[in-house]
């Protein structure tokens, strides 16, 4: 009977490692910058590792154009770039935080949203 307590108490120790551990890879991935880019770099947009866009850069020869269309498709585009770099980059901070382990489901029962 007391073998069944320490282990329980072994389990509930281990989960506190893994979610402390989590919290540290949750602030790590929010410190990730990623930009991604359309038209050779005519429009630039930057993303946390969260998938947070925090910057639009609009080269000016684009705005004084009158092709709307097309400063909406590189808009669009320059950000599905930055969300995907964000994503790779999140994804490469988790395997490499936890030795490779794949913790999206585990991170979902404690609270996180990794994966």
């Amino acid at each position: 009977m007391f073998e069944n307590l320490k282990n329980a108490s072994d389990i509930f120790s281990k989960m506190g490692e893994m979610r402390g551990k989590m919290e540290e890879i949750k602030k790590r991935i929010s410190a990730i910058r990623v930009t991604g880019d359309a038209g050779a770099g005519i429009v630039q947009v930057t993303s946390t590792g969260e998938g947070i866009i925090t910057n639009v850069l609009i080269n000016r020869t684009l705005l004084d154009s009158e092709d709307n269309k097309m400063l909406e498709d590189l808009v669009l585009a320059a950000t599905n770039d930055a969300l995907k770099k964000a994503k790779d980059a999140a994804e490469y901070e988790l395997k490499t935080a936890t030795g490779g382990i794949d913790f999206s489901q585990i991170s979902k029962l404690l609270g996180g949203n990794f994966g």
